[in-house]
Order: C-alpha cells, then structure tokens, then sequence
C-alpha cells in the first residue's frame, strides 16, 4: 500500500532536501506527490523548459527509494503566459475578468489555452514518462474547484453555440425542447443564445442546466488533451488520475474518469471557517461517492488533511487521533493509498496556513508521531486489506445533473442539496448499513434496497429500471420533489409524482415549499411509525393515496387529511415515497423496518460509531470507528457465529469492545 506525502520541493531551500527526504523515510512513507503548480519554474518564458530543478529534486528521490507522482501545472497558469494570452482568462457571471493572482485563472474553451497545456504536457511526458521514479501522474489540480468550473467569456460562448449545435441540430429543436416562446425568447440565430451571465431575473432553466452540461462536457475533453497527450509519450507503468472533489460542480466525474486508470480525491474532513468537522456520514457519502466513479474500483486519496487547514481563517485542529480515524475511514470505505496533504507548512504565499505534518519550523512533533504510529500500525495488513472489496445491499442513486438544476431552482431558502442527500444518506450510515452511489447503468439486481433522494430532474431510462427492478422484487425509496422534470429541466405534465406516479401508487396536487425556518409535524398511523411524531423542514408533498397504504400523515389545520408517507405494493417489490423532510430518527425507524423485511442486516451502535464491513473470497474485514472526541464505548460486535480477531494485537473478541475515543479497530476472520 501507498502512503504518502504532497511536498514543494521549490519551496524550500535545496540544502533542506536531504534532510526531509531523510525524515520522510523515518516516517515510513513510500510516494511522493509533486510538481502540481510549478508550470513557470518548469517553462519559465513561452517555449523554453528547465527541468533542472526537478531533475535534481527526482533523482534525489529516487536515491532515498520514494516512487513519485508527478502533476501537470496546468491550475496555475504563470505571469508571462497571461501577460502574452490575457483572452484565457476567464469570465464570471457578472462578466467580470478574472484576474492572475491565484490559480485555476483559465477557460478550458481558450483554444490558446489548450495548445499552451498541451504543449507543456507533452513537454513533461518526454522527459520524465521513463523516469524510474515517477509511477504516474495526476492531471492538473482539483477541475472546477474555487468556482473556476463555469466561465462566461467570448471563448466560452462560442463553444457553447457549437456545444449547442451538435446536441439539437436545428435551432427548431432547441426552441421546441427549450420552450422560448415564453418571455420571446425564440432564438432564429445560434449567435442569439446567451451564456447566463446575470440579467434581471433568471435565466430559462433549461438553458442553465444545458450550460452546466457543456462546462462539465468542455472540461472532460480539457483533461481527456492532457491524457492523451502523456499517453503518447509515458511508459505503460505509469498511471494517470486525476484529484477529484464533490461539492456540485460543474464536473461531471463518472464522465471524466472513463479516460483514467482510477481516480482520487481530496478529503478535508475540516476546513478554514470551520468550527469542527463535518459529520462522519457526510466524510463516508463522500468516500462511496469516489467508489462509485468507477463502477467501485479502489481509488487513492491524493490529499488527506494532516493538520489545521485555511486560507484566511484557520478551521478546527484535528485532535491527537483524527488522522488515524480518517485514514481508516477512508481505507475502509475504498482508499488503495493515502498522500496527506501537506508535509510541511508554507511560509508564503496563500496556504501559509494550511498545516501540515511539519509545521513552519520544519520540526517533528506530534502530527509526525502521529502519522508515524499510522503507518507502523497498517504495515502487518495493509496491502491484503485493500484488496478486499465493500459489499453493498443499500444503493443511493446520485446524478450531478439532479444537483445542477436543484442549484438552479431551490424552491426554498432552506434547501441546500448535499444537506438533503445526507437527510437520507444518514440514517442508513447510523445503521452501519453499507452503501454504494449509483448512477444508474450498474446492475441494480444485486441490491436489495435502491435509495432514490430529491429525484427532481428524473430520466426516463432510470425510470424504466427502477420499474422493473421493483416489478422483480426490488424496494425503491423516493422523497419529496420526485419525478418533477425531465432532461431537457422542464416540468411535467403528468400529475405529479410524473412518471413514477404509478409505482408508488399516489397523486400529489398541492406542496408547500417550507420558508424561513417554517416547520410542520407528521404522526405516524401504521407500523412502523404508529404513535410516532416529527417536525419537518424543507418541503411538504401533501400526498393522495390511491393504491398505496398511508404510514404517516401531517397535523396541519389545512391538510391533515394529507399523507405524508407511504408505502406501495408493486409487482413483487415495494416503492415508499417520503413526502418532507423529515427528522433523523423517525426516518431511522422506518429505515430499521425496511432493511429488516428486505434481509438487510441493521447493526446499531452509538451515535458516533462507525462500523464497516469488507470482503474477500477468504476473510471478512471489520472496521470500527468512534468519531466522538469525548467518550469512548462499549461496541457489540455484528455477526457473533464466530468471533473476530483484532488484526492489529491479535486479541479475540467474542462480543463485546471498548473504542476509546477516536479510536480505531480493525478485525479479521476467516470465511
């Protein structure tokens, strides 16, 4: 297994490499990531390369046994190329100029841009894709990130009439699909359709999502160029990858990922601004989310925070014991290897505060014990751990074009998307119950449960599964605001649920969109909610029963005659449709019942605890964590037939084991 570090080698003096190389190698680290941001040391002027510096700063690695990941620079364009290039800027929505000062200051639709990258690339590949040192290579930094996913200048316009072009055909089309005879926005041109930079209220949302589709589109060819560009030129042991991140770009990773050999990501449970981390369940959704990306193929976390992070504000310092307890989540839930970000703080420039392994004085001190102890402590089992693989029963369908056109029209102030897929990601996470994020191409047969969340923009070949998924035995969940839209972001006009209105076996005709913390209640009237209460926030589906049995219904002076949640017979499956937003543990309880009549094994612990379970041919593998910074507890073991053993001590454990606080236990046993 791989665990590494993120090093700078130009930022510090190189009589000071020896010295980290030497204390990289006390640490028992074996992969180095570099050269991500260095394109004006590299190509100091248009044309002319110097490799010196890491020519020397590889071979120094090389000689001290590390394997290296080399980065394309192609985030941070230097000042020669924007003085020469000004027009690769790019455009925000206000139609502002974005300035040279920070990074990822480039439109991938700058032509200019794309042959100066291509360039570059081509010019690293030559030189160091035979490299002994060099294992693979990560393209650019963090696509889309800092709100650089969409731009809205000359070049991005143009792309789009041609992106525009060859989707519709005929302008014929694209008003028919569009619908812009309303407001008069009937275009007879190509060159008559906008990029949605800001007018005085809002753009037709069909044109915003489809926008939101080219940007993602325009940067999967931009790094489709780099890849194939190194692939020309690099020896076939070497990888690329790129380092994802999943926060509703404009990016459409399942899309890009189809060019690399696996993809990684970058996982800051804590960030400048921040008082503590975020959940356990929201770090986990976004590591099934990087399993995901390539049908569950393992992937590598490029960046794993390794002290306080920030910018201009600093967030929470990760307490003695969180970097082991995120390094074994991330493992756990598909991490092959684990680069943490950075080794050493800088002293200029705009991460000066984002801590590292090394703080400022390039010292060892607790951080460095502490990733020490990590390393010591995987090195008996890693590499047989990583192998084995997450078996889900649980899959939770995620589409970022559903979040492009929630982004679009969120109906509510209260709405946030990635707080409401965690609304129901949750309970699921709390019941230790495994999940995979689905994007509706897998097989859905191997699943016992299908979680289908806020399914706003619905598509009709997903649609058409998840029908005969059910119809064959399957149990779907859907939530408020299903089957609102179709692709082209436009609303139906069958009664809502649309077209999934008859497998869930209701009508809704009045809804309420929940404003300024405005709140309503629902009461259970069948198991398993019976006599059961909760709030609701966000949104209300005031639901008619037609074929479906009524679980909940809302106490409400105007609609208690509405339900709220229901249940579905459907062929040989069930559909539930969940009308609100409703609290955490009256979903929990319906979620025990429905995992429990579909086989699914539901192991409750403590709030904080995490348990996941993996698998190979020979051995189970069982991962507890506690995420709680103030107790620890005692755990009861899942699956008590056989007992399991812990991988690290080899102490055997009947049932029971105490977690201290953020700690960490990984158990074996044979099949």
């Amino acid at each position: 297994m791989y665990i590494g570090v993120d090093y700078y080698p130009e930022q510090w003096p190189k009589e000071r490499w020896n010295t980290d190389l030497e204390l990289m190698q006390q640490l028992g680290i074996n992969v180095i990531r570099i050269g991500e941001f260095a394109w004006g040391l590299i190509e100091p002027e248009e044309g002319t390369f110097d490799f010196s510096l890491f020519d020397e700063a590889l071979d120094l690695m090389y000689e001290h046994g590390f394997d290296v990941v080399l980065g394309t620079p192609t985030a941070t364009p230097p000042a020669w190329l924007i003085e020469k290039y000004p027009d690769v800027l790019p455009v925000d929505k206000y139609g502002r100029k974005i300035g040279f000062g920070a990074r990822r200051h480039y439109t991938v639709n700058s032509e200019v841009y794309q042959c100066l990258s291509k360039k570059i690339v081509q010019k690293m590949g030559e030189h160091y894709g035979h490299h002994p040192a060099v294992i693979g290579w990560q393209t650019d930094n963090e696509y889309g990130h800092e709100q650089s996913d969409r731009s809205y200048g000359e070049y991005d316009k143009q792309a789009f009439h041609t992106w525009l072009q060859k989707k519709y055909g005929t302008l014929d089309e694209l008003n028919e699909r569009w619908g812009t005879i309303f407001w008069s926005q009937t275009y007879t041109k190509w060159c008559q359709i906008p990029v949605p930079t800001v007018v005085y209220q809002e753009h037709n949302p069909s044109l915003l999502l489809d926008f939101d589709r080219f940007c993602a589109d325009a940067y999967t060819r931009y790094n489709k160029l780099q890849v194939d560009t190194l692939r020309e030129s690099i020896s076939d042991r070497q990888f690329i990858t790129h380092n994802f991140v999943y926060t509703g770009l404009a990016i459409d990773q399942l899309d890009m990922a189809k060019d690399l050999d696996f993809i990684s990501f970058d996982n800051y449970p804590v960030w400048g601004g921040l008082a503590e981390p975020i959940t356990p369940a929201a770090i986990a959704r976004q590591h099934d989310l990087c399993r995901g990306t390539k049908d569950g193929k393992n992937y590598w976390v490029m960046e794993e925070l390794s002290g306080a992070q920030g910018w201009s504000q600093i967030g929470y310092l990760p307490r003695p014991g969180h970097l082991k307890l995120w390094t074994y989540q991330a493992i756990s839930r598909g991490a092959e290897a684990i680069v943490y970000f950075r080794w050493r703080a800088a002293r200029y420039g705009t991460e000066q505060f984002c801590h590292g392994i090394l703080d400022h004085d390039g010292k060892p001190g607790r951080k460095y014990a502490e990733v020490k102890d990590v390393i010591a402590s995987l090195a008996p089992f890693a590499d047989k751990w990583i192998t084995s693989k997450v078996q889900a029963d649980v899959a939770f369908y995620h589409d970022p074009e559903n979040d492009w056109a929630w982004q679009i029209q969120p109906q509510s102030d209260q709405f946030n998307y990635i707080n409401e897929c965690l609304r129901f990601y949750a309970p699921a996470h709390d019941l230790n119950v495994q999940t995979d994020m689905i994007r509706g191409h897998e097989d859905f047969s191997t699943y016992k449960v299908i979680i289908v969340p806020i399914y706003f923009l619905t598509k009709k070949h997903v649609n058409d599964r998840l029908k005969d998924y059910v119809k064959r035995g399957g149990t779907v969940i859907f939530t408020y605001r299903t089957g609102v839209k179709n692709e082209d972001n436009v609303v139906t006009d069958l009664t809502l649920p649309g077209d999934v209105a008859d497998m869930a076996g209701i009508s809704i005709r009045d809804y309420e969109s929940l404003r300024e913390q405005k709140r309503s209640s629902i009461r259970g009237i069948s198991a398993p909610l019976l006599t059961h209460t909760s709030p609701v926030h966000v949104w209300c589906d005031y639901i008619e029963a037609d074929s479906a049995e009524v679980l909940a219904v809302y106490e409400d002076e105007w609609f208690s005659d509405k339900a709220a949640i229901t249940k579905n017979s459907y062929g040989n499956g069930h559909v539930y449709y969940i009308g609100c937003g409703v609290e955490h543990d009256f979903l929990k309880r319906l979620y025990i019942d429905i995992f429990n009549n579909t086989g699914i094994a539901v192991h409750e612990t403590p709030s904080n605890i995490e348990v996941i379970r993996r698998e190979t041919s020979s051995h189970s593998y069982l991962t507890v964590l506690n995420h709680g910074v103030n107790q620890g507890y005692d755990v009861e073991l899942p699956d008590q037939g056989q007992p399991w053993k812990d991988i690290e001590t080899g102490k055997i454990y009947d049932r029971n084991v105490h977690v201290p606080r953020l700690g960490c236990l990984v158990c074996v046993r044979d099949k």
